[in-house]
């Protein structure tokens, strides 16, 4: 591909001007948030009112679980060996897979899927569970190890009832989660990748750019952890023997020739 042919609609950058999907960041330095520039990159224009203020939120729900959380403990780890912040940062990105943090597109899809069964939302869901269950695929967005209900998905759905973002995403996903429990015997909670799924479906956010969301505002977490090893710990300090057990074969001589 010739350089002529190379497009973009993104940004732009010339001699004192930067373009942002049109608009100048210098006139949008001060009157947009974080999370509104954000929308504006991911989905090319500024977001209304009520979708701005679900985004703000959402970012806010997954800037850090905890130091156990696996994008944690992989920042942290890597920064214990004093490697460069941004090392320390990107090892905890990568950790961020379907079953920690990048689960959210997933579950757009199931819910896509269940709303356009044009069924019962429990029926829908009733249906795809079987459907799931019998070809041993996970349903994205329900149930979690941490939490009985994790308090993340009861203010962000208390919130978008606020703002007035509540249809047949937030309905199907709570659908969703009676049909799973059900299925399982045992009550499992929505997750906070299934509330985050349902509201962006609401607020028609792409589904290809849904796991960004979660990147983009974990990284502030990640920063807080790496930075926290590396001022509070001595290299190597953190893991030791004394806390590891080991439970492999005992010494052993090899096998003779």
């Amino acid at each position: 591909m010739s350089p002529d042919t190379l497009k973009t609609s993104v940004s732009w950058v010339e001699p004192d001007r930067i373009l942002l999907r049109g608009y100048r960041i210098r006139d949008l330095i001060g009157r947009v948030s974080f999370g509104q520039a954000a929308y504006l990159l991911l989905v090319g224009e500024l977001p209304d009112a009520k979708a701005g203020n679900i985004l703000e939120a959402i970012l806010v729900s997954v800037i850090d679980h905890g130091p156990a959380a696996p994008t944690a403990k992989a920042a942290r780890i890597v920064a214990n060996t004093g490697a460069p912040l941004s090392s320390a940062v990107a090892a905890g990105v990568l950790a961020v897979t379907r079953y920690h943090g990048g689960a959210i597109e997933d579950c757009m899809t199931i819910l896509e899927e269940c709303v356009g069964m044009g069924l019962d939302p429990f029926e829908a869901a009733t249906e795809l569970v079987s459907r799931y269950r019998a070809r041993g695929l996970r349903i994205a967005g329900i149930g979690t190890p941490n939490h009985i209900e994790d308090p993340r998905v009861t203010r962000l759905f208390a919130y978008a009832h606020e703002q007035g973002v509540e249809g047949p995403y937030v309905q199907q996903i709570q659908h969703l989660q009676r049909a799973v429990s059900q299925a399982l015997e045992a009550r499992l909670p929505i997750n906070i990748d299934g509330a985050i799924a349902a509201l962006l479906c609401e607020i028609k956010f792409p589904k290809r750019a849904a796991n960004g969301l979660f990147l983009m505002s974990r990284v502030a977490g990640l920063v807080a952890h790496a930075v926290e090893e590396q001022t509070r710990y001595k290299p190597l300090e953190t893991v030791t023997a004394e806390e590891l057990v080991y439970d492999g074969p005992p010494e052993r001589p090899m096998p003779p020739k």
